[in-house]
């Protein structure tokens, strides 16, 4: 695009000033080499020669249409044959539009010209699709026989292409690549629009931001091809379960909000949000294995619960962790206490990445009995962070810990301590005991894991037989050539390891046979109902039964009672750990059971 030098009098010695040729409708000649510029609603005096412009005129889609004016053509909207005139401008427009003669000889060049804009202008309005108006418009070129007129069509070709690259850069720029749906730039601008129709009517919005559970679980262990699928899967869901007033965005990961419009109560917004559960009631299958998923989902309402897209948009991410914590697949509506939890939440994060260096955090051991003889075997370490406002629950700071990163931190020094503590008791003439150590995945897949395993051992001087490492079932599927090539090296070592939450998970047998683990851990959500509900019964049977033809030891956890203790023995299990034998205790007093010689059998 170039820029044209232009007085407002054409009178020497005026202020020049510069126009856009872009801008430019038409030139006229009005008197012998002088030439007036127009444009839509004004009209300048040319300050230059007409034979410095007129190469590249031709080149930004300029061209003589009779002996007495120049016009660009993209500026062309009706054409009037039987008078010979181009209109520059809509026809039938209020406003005065400008208009240029047209030699009769020029009526196929000029029908083709609005072809092509037409195509253009019109594909340009509709938004991305598969339709190329490029394509459509070679095909009017071809048509043409006239070499005169090429360079035109050859503009309007270049002119409509960038138009379609700007409008896909445009749509990238407000849409997720994965999902097509809207993203957060986009949802915030249509919800700005939004406010100003809400504060003209009755009516109220909400947003409902929606996260789904255990997504990381599928995604870890399946894939992100799988998780992939998965999300547009969800987007097509969300899509078809609103009205067309309404607008779903992918917010981010998986993240989905949703501009909830034109409703006059509450109700309304509730049943929307119970709909939810309905919506995800059938599995997404992939590759034959049926995924099953729900959501958590936070509602805030404008104008109550803040009158700015950020405000609300937070609060309802706030009300949506707040469902996350009742367990997941329900709804929680905001309310203003939220944000003074979440500020503790904060204060929490904060002064947990301090309980390290000021000693508050500490290991608590529960002790691994034998079913056989009745006697202390081990003892699993478990973390606990002593407050200096009391003692407060793994629950609430171990989520924390994996959320923010400083798990790994915490789970290395975990480490170290427990090694630390069974090498003392070691020495002071304990029996050998083999301590064991959750693992969070943050750690198994940290560089140089294994290493750092070693130096531990190496340096408080632990039997490597004399450890133990549990990580959970969905951290053994995934990534599992890594996982196979990293259990391998920790089992030369002489390091134990265990299956964690065993069946909570997406347990697959071929793996656990190829991980040569020692101990498959039994989770306590199948022994809490062991004797009251006939399928835990069967599971843990099946467990049982299965870890014997392995070859793999069965440890039950969460044992409370003497029926689940024997049921347990009489199936076979190797070992337990519960509150039936002690729950977890400080170091000195575990030391003190295990003096004690305390036995499961002996106890009243």
């Amino acid at each position: 695009m170039q820029r044209i030098p232009v007085t407002r009098d054409g009178k020497r010695g005026s202020e020049v000033l510069l126009i856009d040729s872009a801008d430019v409708v038409k030139i006229d000649l009005y008197r012998d080499r002088e030439y007036l510029i127009h444009t839509k609603t004004k009209q300048y005096y040319l300050d230059t020669s007409f034979d410095s412009l007129e190469e590249w005129l031709f080149e930004d889609g300029f061209r003589m249409l009779d002996s007495t004016n120049i016009v660009n053509m993209n500026h062309v909207k009706e054409y009037d044959s039987r008078k010979g005139v181009v209109y520059l401008g809509e026809s039938n427009s209020s406003k005065e539009i400008k208009t240029a003669s047209a030699a009769r000889i020029q009526k196929e060049h000029i029908d083709k010209v609005l072809r092509m804009l037409k195509i253009s202008n019109e594909h340009n309005h509709e938004g991305p699709s598969d339709f190329d108006p490029v394509a459509h418009i070679n095909s009017i070129i071809s048509e043409s026989q006239d070499t005169q007129f090429m360079r035109s069509y050859a503009t309007i070709q270049a002119v409509a292409a960038k138009k379609k690259a700007e409008e896909r850069i445009l749509h990238m720029a407000y849409h997720d690549s994965l999902t097509d749906l809207p993203n957060r730039l986009l949802f915030q601008k249509k919800l700005n629009q939004f406010f100003k129709e809400a504060d003209q009517s009755d009516r109220m919005l909400a947003v409902v931001f929606i996260d789904l559970d255990r997504f990381k679980i599928i995604n870890d262990t399946l894939g992100h091809y799988v998780g992939d699928e998965l999300l547009k899967y969800v987007a097509a869901k969300l899509s078809s379960y609103v009205t067309s007033n309404d607008v779903v965005c992918r917010f981010s990961g998986d993240e989905f909000i949703i501009l909830l419009s034109n409703f006059v109560h509450i109700d309304e917004v509730k049943n929307f949000a119970k709909g939810l559960s309905d919506l995800f009631s059938e599995p997404f299958i992939y590759l034959e294995q049926e995924l099953y998923i729900s959501s958590s989902t936070g509602i805030s309402i404008y104008p109550h619960d803040g009158t700015d897209a950020d405000t609300l948009i937070k609060n309802a991410d706030t009300a949506m962790y707040r469902a996350k914590e009742k367990g997941g697949n329900t709804f929680q509506l905001y309310y203003q206490e939220m944000n003074h939890r979440s500020l503790e939440q904060l204060n929490l994060e904060n002064q947990l990445r301090k309980a390290l260096d000021k000693s508050e955090i500490t290991v608590f051991y529960q002790p691994l009995v034998d079913l056989k003889t009745g006697s202390i075997t081990g003892m699993e370490s478990l973390v606990r962070w002593k407050h200096p406002q009391g003692m407060i629950s793994p629950g609430d700071f171990i989520p924390l810990a994996e959320e923010t990163g400083l798990i790994l931190p915490i789970g290395n020094w975990v480490l170290r301590e427990s090694c630390i503590q069974n090498k003392k008791w070691e020495e002071q003439g304990l029996p050998l005991l083999t301590v064991s150590v959750n693992i969070s995945v943050n750690q198994f897949h940290q560089p140089g894991f294994v290493k750092y395993v070693q130096q531990t051992l190496s340096e408080t001087g632990l039997d490597p037989h004399r450890l133990c490492l549990e990580i959970t079932e969905n951290v053994a599927m995934k990534n599992v050539s890594y996982i196979m090539d990293t259990l391998s090296k920790l089992k030369e070592m002489g390091v134990q390891v265990s299956i964690d939450d065993f069946g909570t998970g997406y347990s697959s047998l071929n793996y656990l046979k190829r991980f040569d683990v020692d101990t498959l851990k039994i989770d306590q959500s199948f022994i809490r109902e062991l004797t009251t509900d006939e399928d835990n019964e069967a599971i843990v049977t099946a467990l049982i039964a299965m870890s014997k033809q392995l070859k793999i030891k069965t440890l039950a956890e969460g044992v409370e009672t003497r029926e689940q203790l024997e049921f347990l023995i009489a199936k076979g299990c190797d070992q337990i750990q519960g509150y039936i034998f002690s729950r977890p205790i400080p170091p000195e007093e575990f030391a003190l059971l295990v003096t004690n010689q305390q036995n499961l059998f002996n106890m009243n």
